[in-house]
């Protein structure tokens, strides 16, 4: 066994002997949940959302049904950055108490999001992770056709090109929750990251329903991503996720599988600010 195994089968152990178990996300056929309508939930996806403003949604993540952190995501007040009316996006991840003994973990991303185009304008990355550290900001410059990654460590300044309507991160999720969509469709995305252009496609899965252990049960329709770089498919893993139907789309559950097990992310509670 690898020495990376070793550590991950150890960190599970404790992980499970100090936190017990977590209460995740679960996913029925709608047709067994009574007061939710398909049809009502398939008319809604159809349509054009709205971005909101002041907002933090909150999500336990757990791995392996082991909790071992959370993730705390939130749309700020509109603000002017460079001329143009942008949304401030806000997402933290942090390790519990338990698994930071070992393996600490402290991100925080921060996005300016142009609220005309829903195309970045900026990206912030400060990454803290065991002993891994990066702080990045990336602007991006849309006369010139580029982006320019500032490292905070090195003081070092790459470019690279970019492509119209480009995405981080961050940015790919919030344009991706106001389009209208419907099962069968496959939404494409260019996301910028590491100097690299992705084409990111979301595939749109059957409408479900996605009971939540502190917020109830709601309509969700599947999604499922993967990337592609110069035209071929990148192998990191495989995901899925929940978004609600109505015109809200809320982040509701994700699922990430690796050869290490499961994470989930499930949404615990939505805040107004």
């Amino acid at each position: 066994m690898r020495k990376s195994q070793l550590i991950v089968v150890f960190l599970i152990a404790l992980t499970m002997l100090f936190s017990g178990c977590a209460k995740i996300g679960v996913v029925k056929s709608i047709d067994r949940v009574e007061g939710i309508s398909e049809k009502k939930a398939l008319t809604s996806m159809d349509s054009e959302a709205r971005f909101y403003t002041r907002k933090r949604f909150i999500f336990l993540i757990a791995w392996n049904g082991i909790p071992v952190g959370r993730v705390i995501a939130e749309s700020g007040d509109m603000i002017t950055y460079k001329g143009r009316k942008a949304y401030v996006l806000k997402v933290v991840t942090e390790s519990n108490k338990f698994l930071s003994k070992i393996y600490r973990v402290e991100d925080i991303y921060i996005s300016y999001v142009d609220a005309e185009t829903m195309s970045s304008l900026r990206y912030e990355a400060d990454r803290k992770e065991g002993s891994y550290k990066k702080q990045v900001i990336v602007e991006y410059d849309f006369d010139k056709m580029e982006a320019i990654y500032h490292s905070l460590l090195d003081g070092s300044i790459k470019r690279c090109p970019i492509e119209k309507n480009v995405q981080d991160p961050l940015s790919a999720m919030a344009y991706f929750m106001t389009l209208p969509v419907k099962p069968g469709n496959r939404v494409k995305i260019t996301v910028n990251l590491n100097e690299k252009n992705y084409h990111l496609f979301c595939e749109i899965g059957k409408v479900e329903a996605v009971k939540l252990p502190t917020l109830g049960t709601w309509a969700g329709f599947n999604i499922r991503p993967y990337a592609e770089l110069k035209g071929r498919r990148v192998k990191k893993g495989r995901a899925y996720g929940y978004i609600s139907t109505d015109k809200k789309r809320y982040p509701l559950f994700g699922v990430v599988l690796t050869r290490f097990g499961r994470v989930t992310a499930t949404l615990k509670n939505i805040e107004d600010f």
